[in-house]
């Protein structure tokens, strides 16, 4: 198995089972925006929450919102192995990275399919006080566009495995692709006899 296949593959496998793991977890034994289990005061703890939309709650009352994450999933499923073909055989990092993508895309799409929605438990949040920032606050665009009124609070968005696995893969085909050495091409038929010098005019 060449490199690229066993860490796009085990990367896949690996991270879709820990979200989907611990989603069933989280619906199991916590009742949703009620129970909230803290592990690190004022910065980490783990709550139920469901998201219908998409990031942001974006398009959480949009109509046909499932037909356009069906439709997008299927079109970046078909790109990543797309991508994943034209690897080289050892790249392990961009392997890995795709891995990560599709594993978080097929974490959600999965809950989509069962269940009509997303289920998030991972809560990050800073020691202060909840309020919106003075910066936006009133500003009620941001509400509009994304359906989410946490803009200039001190709580970050509920998020799960599969969307941190979306971030991490897309950083590490960022960094692979700054990175990325071009290795010299090999030789695809014997060497060329140096050319005859010209001849002396003396």
């Amino acid at each position: 198995m060449h490199p690229k296949t066993l860490a796009f593959a085990g990367t896949t496998a690996l991270f879709l089972a820990l979200d989907q793991f611990s989603k069933w977890l989280t619906r199991a034994n916590l009742a949703p925006y009620r129970d909230e289990y803290v592990l690190i005061p004022n910065f980490f703890s783990f709550a139920h929450a469901k998201n219908k939309g998409a990031a942001f709650s974006a398009l959480d009352d949009f109509e046909y919102r499932y037909h356009v994450f069906f439709t997008l999933t299927a079109v970046a499923v078909v790109v990543l192995f797309q991508g994943y073909r034209q690897l080289r055989d050892d790249d392990r990092v961009q392997g890995a990275a795709m891995g990560f993508i599709l594993s978080g895309a097929l974490g959600n799409f999965v809950d989509r399919l069962l269940f009509r929605e997303v289920t998030d438990m991972f809560k990050v949040q800073w020691g202060w006080e909840p309020g919106r920032s003075a910066l936006i606050h009133g500003f009620e665009p941001f509400k509009g566009w994304f359906g989410w009124d946490g803009f200039g609070t001190s709580v970050w968005p509920i998020f799960n495995i599969a969307d941190s696995c979306i971030f991490i893969g897309l950083g590490l085909f960022a960094l692979g692709f700054l990175f990325e050495k071009d290795t010299p091409a090999e030789a695809t038929g014997p060497a060329k006899a140096a050319p005859e010098s010209a001849p002396s005019l003396e």
